[in-house]
C-alpha cells in the first residue's frame, strides 16, 4: 500500500514523506478498545456506529459500492456468522413500496367512508353517486397523465396528493349542491360556486404550483402533482359533473333517471343488440349454408325473431306484460295487423304475438347495421321504398301465410294520443283481401316514451280486437272510406281501454319522479296530497278529457 501511495502521490507533487504517520499506523499492532475510548474523536461519534443495549451490541460499518456488485458483496458476508448485511437502496425501496400499498389503501378507505358521508347528507344513492364520480375520475385522470408524464409518487408527493384529493371532494360537492339548488328554486348560484372554485385552484396553484420552479428534485415533484391534480379535479367538476347530474338528476324538463332503471335498460338494450347481432350473422353465415330449402328454413328463423323479440320484454322483471284476446285471436289467417304507435317496445310487443308476421318499417330499422340483416332475411319492408312497388313482395310473403304488421300513425307519438292514420295499411287489405286486425298497445309510452332509452317500470298491455273482414261494409266500402271509419272506432276503442287501465293511482308515480329531489318536504307535501286529494284529481281530468 506504501509503495503504490508513493508512486502515485509524487508525480502530483507530493513528498515521499508526506504520508509517513499514515505508513506507521499500518506497520502498528493493534489491539480491542472500549467504546470510550474513541469517545474523543470529533470526526466520527461512535454512537453512530456502536450500539450496546440489554445485553446486545451492534457495530455498524459503512460500505460504498456500485449497484452492480452489491449483490456480490452480499453473498461474501452471509456465511459469516452474526453478521448481517443491509442494502440502503432496497430498504429505502421497500419502504417506498409499502408507503405506496398503504396509501392505495388509505385512498380506498378514505373513498368508502366518503361514500357513507355522502349518501347519510343527501339520502340518495343518485347524488352520491354524481358526487364521487367525478372524485374517481379526477384520481384516475391524475394517475394517467402521472403516467403519460411518467412521474412516480414518493413520500413527499404522496402526502400532498390527499390534500388534492380533498380539493376535488370539495369541488364536487359544490358543483353538485350548486345544481342541486337551481333544480330546485330555478336561482342559479352555481355561477358563484365555480368563481369560489377557481379562485381556490388559484390560489393553490400560486401557493404549491410556484414549487415547480424549485431545483430540488422532491419539491418538484410536489408542485407538478399538485397542478395535474388540481386542474384535473376543475376540469371533472366543470365538464363531466354537470352531465351526470343532467343524466341522473334531470332538469325542468327531463325526469330523473333512478340508478336501477339506468341498469335495467343497458342490460335489456345490450341484450337486444347482441341477440340483434347474432341473428344477423345467423341471416348471413349460417342460413344460407343449411341444405335445405328456405321454404322450410323461414318458419323456423321467424320462430327464432318473435321468441326473441318476447325474451327482450322479459329482460325486466319489474315490467309487467298481458295480452287480452276477448276473441280467441290465433293468427292462422292472414291479415293487416294496425296498432297505435308510441314506443320502440311496440314492434316487440307485436312480434311475439306470432311469428308469422312481418313489419313495415323505417330506414333505420331496415338499414341498422347490428340487426338489419336480420330484418331484410325475416321479409321486413321499407316503407320508404314506396307501397306500390314492394305489391310483389308482400303478396309474396302473404301468399307464404304471413301477416302484415302496420302502424297507420306512421310515426311516433309522444302521448296517448292517437294521430291521424294513414291509408297505406287500409290499401293493402284491400289489395289483398284481407282482414284488419286490430291491436290496442297501452304502457309503452309510460315504458319506454319516444327520444330514450331508459326503460321504466309499468305495465304493458296488449288487446287484440275482433278481425274487421273486407266484406264488412259497416267501415266503408273503399279504403279511404274505411281509413277515416275505422280510425274512429281505433280511437273509441282505444279511450274505453285506457279508461279500464288507468285508475285513480296511474300517473301518480311519474308525479312524484317530478318532485323527488326538489327536496324532502315538497315531496312529502305531494305525496300527502296525493293520496289525500288523489281521486278529486281523477274526477277533475275525467272531466276535462270527456269535453275534449
Amino acid at each position: 500500500v506504501s509503495s503504490l501511495l508513493i508512486a502515485s502521490s509524487v508525480p502530483l507533487g507530493f513528498k515521499a514523506t508526506t504520508f509517513n504517520t499514515f505508513y506507521e499506523h499500518l506497520n502498528s499492532s493493534f489491539t480491542t478498545q472500549e467504546p470510550e475510548a474513541f469517545s474523543t474523536l470529533k470526526l466520527i461519534d461512535p454512537n453512530d456506529f456502536i450500539s450496546s443495549k440489554e445485553g446486545m451490541a451492534t457495530v455498524s460499518s459503512l460500505v460504498k459500492v456500485e449497484h452492480t456488485k452489491a449483490a456480490q458483496l452480499e453473498s461474501a458476508f452471509k456465511d459469516i456468522p452474526n453478521t448481517v448485511t443491509i442494502d440502503r437502496q432496497q430498504t429505502s425501496e421497500r419502504f417506498l413500496g409499502h408507503l405506496k400499498s398503504d396509501f392505495n389503501h388509505l385512498m380506498q378507505y378514505s373513498l368508502v367512508v366518503i361514500l357513507l358521508l355522502l349518501l347519510v347528507f343527501y339520502r340518495s344513492v343518485s347524488l352520491t353517486l354524481v358526487t364521487a364520480i367525478p372524485i374517481c375520475l379526477t384520481w384516475l385522470l391524475t394517475i394517467g397523465i402521472m403516467g403519460i408524464l411518467g412521474l412516480q409518487f414518493n413520500i413527499f408527493n404522496i402526502i400532498i396528493s390527499t390534500f388534492i384529493f380533498g380539493l376535488g371532494i370539495d369541488y364536487s360537492i359544490f358543483v353538485t349542491n350548486g345544481m342541486l339548488h337551481h333544480y330546485r328554486t330555478g336561482e342559479d348560484i352555481l355561477k358563484t360556486y365555480k368563481t369560489s372554485i377557481i379562485l381556490s385552484v388559484i390560489t393553490t396553484i400560486l401557493g404549491i404550483g410556484v414549487l415547480i420552479f424549485a431545483k430540488h428534485p422532491a419539491l418538484h415533484s410536489v408542485s407538478t402533482i399538485s397542478v395535474i391534480g388540481i386542474l384535473s379535479a376543475l376540469v371533472i367538476a366543470f365538464s363531466i359533473q354537470p352531465l351526470l347530474f343532467k343524466l341522473l338528476i334531470g332538469s325542468h324538463t327531463k325526469r330523473p333517471i333512478p340508478i336501477r332503471h339506468l341498469i335495467h335498460s343497458a342490460i335489456s338494450f345490450g341484450y337486444f343488440g347482441l341477440g340483434g347481432l347474432i341473428l344477423s350473422v345467423l341471416s348471413v353465415v349460417l342460413i344460407p349454408l343449411i341444405p335445405i330449402s328456405m321454404k322450410k328454413k323461414m318458419p323456423v328463423f321467424h320462430k327464432l325473431v318473435s321468441k326473441f323479440m318476447k325474451s327482450v320484454l322479459y329482460t325486466n322483471p319489474l315490467v309487467s306484460k298481458k295480452i287480452l284476446n276477448p276473441y280467441n285471436e290465433d293468427f292462422k289467417k292472414q291479415a293487416v295487423i294496425i296498432a297505435n304507435h308510441t314506443s320502440f317496445l311496440d314492434i316487440l310487443a307485436i312480434g311475439m304475438l306470432h311469428h308469422k308476421i312481418i313489419f313495415l318499417v323505417n330506414d333505420w330499422v331496415y338499414n341498422s347495421p347490428i340487426f338489419g340483416r336480420a330484418v331484410r332475411m325475416a321479409g321486413f319492408y321499407p316503407v320508404s321504398d314506396g307501397l306500390e312497388n314492394g305489391l310483389d313482395h308482400l303478396k309474396k310473403k302473404v301468399d307464404q301465410g304471413y301477416s302484415i304488421a302496420v302502424f297507420p300513425e306512421g310515426t311516433r307519438s309522444y302521448t296517448h294520443k292517437i294521430k291521424r292514420f294513414h291509408k297505406g295499411a287500409f290499401l293493402l287489405a284491400e289489395t289483398f283481401h284481407l282482414d284488419i286486425l286490430p291491436v290496442l298497445i297501452h304502457g309503452n309510452s309510460e315504458v319506454l316514451p319516444k327520444s330514450t332509452f331508459i326503460i321504466k317500470d309499468g305495465d304493458i298491455t296488449l288487446k287484440i280486437l275482433e278481425r274487421i273482414k273486407p266484406s264488412d261494409t259497416e267501415f266503408g266500402k273503399t279504403y279511404a272510406e274505411k281509413t277515416k271509419t275505422i280510425s274512429s272506432h281505433f280511437k273509441k276503442a282505444f279511450e274505453t281501454f285506457r279508461k279500464e287501465l288507468e285508475t285513480e293511482t296511474y300517473f301518480h308515480a311519474l308525479v312524484l319522479e317530478d318532485y323527488r329531489y326538489k327536496g324532502d318536504v315538497v315531496f312529502k307535501t305531494i305525496n300527502t296530497d296525493l293520496k289525500k286529494n288523489g281521486g278529486s284529481y281523477f274526477t277533475l281530468f275525467q272531466h276535462i278529457n270527456s269535453n275534449d
